[in-house]
């Protein structure tokens, strides 16, 4: 786990700021990974740094996608963090901060063990308005089991082009029409493994 000292440093990196993706993964205990860096998403202009050894990586965003974050308490000093449904959602957008499309399924299993609004995480896909991520998150939630209930509104709302399933690895691998993806990972190796 980060220590709470490293929170407290991101919350300097930029302003407003929130910390998402790989780090907010860690956070609501989606992954079992402990990522070394510490992600920063921003509306505003600012530099990754590294700040005692550990790297600070800073994703800038439009205004319009800078939502869905909610203030957390480390020692007595508030930083925002993504919330848990936004934090799926921004790992959807960007596959690569959250070390890639596997992690992404692992995470959103955990979410739903959680409790995650699922009505919320459609709400937020409308709203950051991205195609790809929307794709993606349809797509592992008929892998893994969860019922989407804003399914349809979702896949109706599908970009024309296709996108990578996980834009980390290479352009291999058929299509399908039904998502819109290009599914370039083994689809057995997503989601819960049957013993």
């Amino acid at each position: 786990m980060y220590t709470a000292h490293e929170y407290l440093i991101a919350a300097h990196v930029a302003n407003p700021m929130y910390i998402g993706y790989y780090s907010a993964l860690s956070h609501h205990g989606l992954t079992e990974q402990v990522p070394r860096t510490v992600y920063v998403v921003t509306p505003t202009r600012a530099q990754n740094r590294d700040i005692h050894g550990v790297p600070y990586r800073v994703t800038t965003v439009t205004e319009r996608k800078f939502f869905g974050y909610e203030p957390t308490s480390i020692e007595g000093t508030t930083v925002h963090v993504s919330d848990l449904e936004k934090t799926l959602v921004d790992c959807a957008d960007h596959p690569e901060f959250c070390g890639g499309i596997q992690e992404l399924a692992t995470a959103m299993v955990a979410a739903d063990e959680q409790g995650c609004s699922w009505p919320t995480v459609g709400e937020s896909l409308e709203r950051l308005d991205n195609g790809a991520a929307t794709k993606r998150i349809v797509y592992l939630a008929d892998q893994i089991g969860i019922d989407l209930p804003t399914r349809e509104t979702l896949v109706d709302s599908f970009t024309s082009g296709y996108s990578l399933l996980d834009p980390t690895r290479p352009e291999t691998g058929p299509t399908t029409s039904e998502y819109r993806l290009r599914i370039n990972i083994e689809p057995d190796t997503l989601g819960p493994t049957e013993s």
